[in-house]
């Protein structure tokens, strides 16, 4: 994998019985963390700082998914989230959400089989225009994430900050047109939308509202997410050790 293009990415991210809650006020607000990781491999002495900001090795990795099942968080995807907010739809006790960014090559290699032996489900949200190419995962692979009941979610056309885009025919193309194509090539309903670098406007979270989408994540670190911000869910990438993930999830 190209050390220098994850550099490039992470210097503008560098930012049983179970029991069932519903949506805590009438407005529609939970609790509900949404993590957000980028980067899953072996780490390399000349890592960028920028990377090990973002990065966790696949044992890190590991030990937090294995730490979430031991304290008893239970993973949901995004469909379910909207479900309880929009109708208030029950949601199990203590629920996590887990994303990935960008369809790096490493989180099929190093990250899918970790899900897969804690049976998680998470999100990974792809930008189309990085498919079948070099340090990224292929169509075919996208395809086997969807089999393993994995969700896909549009992460734009070419990963640009949407908020220095003026053209709007541009901006729309980067929403719109990075749904059409994951639909059509992958042959499933695209959902969720990921705004690159976790920058937006409400211009822009109505775009991608009338886009279709039926919900986006920001990257404004709440824990609370409310039905009136569905195109605005709070998210908080991943601490990148296991004794931050403890502090951070006790």
């Amino acid at each position: 994998v190209s050390q220098n293009d994850q550099s490039i990415y992470a210097e503008g991210i560098s930012t049983t019985t179970e029991t069932f809650i519903r949506a805590t006020s009438s407005e529609g607000t939970i609790n509900l963390p949404i993590l957000v990781y980028h980067i899953v491999r072996p780490s390399y002495p000349d890592d960028s700082e920028a990377v090990r900001a973002i990065a966790l090795t696949p044992e890190t990795f590991d030990a937090e998914m294995q730490h979430l099942a031991e304290v008893g968080y239970h993973i949901v995807l995004f469909s379910d989230l909207e479900n309880n907010l929009k109708n208030g739809a029950p949601l199990p006790s203590k629920p996590i959400l887990l994303s990935f960014d960008d369809g790096w090559g490493d989180q099929f290699t190093y990250a899918f089989p970790i899900l897969k032996k804690y049976n998680y489900a998470a999100t990974f949200f792809i930008f189309t225009n990085s498919i079948d190419h070099e340090s990224f995962m292929s169509l075919n692979e996208l395809r086997e994430l969807l089999a393993a009941g994995m969700v896909i979610g549009s992460h734009s056309r070419s990963h640009p900050y949407l908020t220095k885009i003026t053209n709007s025919a541009n901006l729309w193309d980067e929403i719109y047109t990075s749904k059409i194509t994951l639909e059509k090539r992958l042959g499933t309903k695209i959902n969720e939308f990921a705004y690159p670098f976790g920058q937006y406007t409400p211009a822009i979270a109505m775009l991608v509202e009338k886009a279709g989408y039926r919900s986006a994540r920001g990257d404004y670190y709440t824990g609370e997410q409310r039905v009136s911000r569905l195109y605005e869910l709070s998210a908080l990438n991943a601490p990148t050790t296991l004794a931050l993930f403890k502090k951070r999830f006790p």
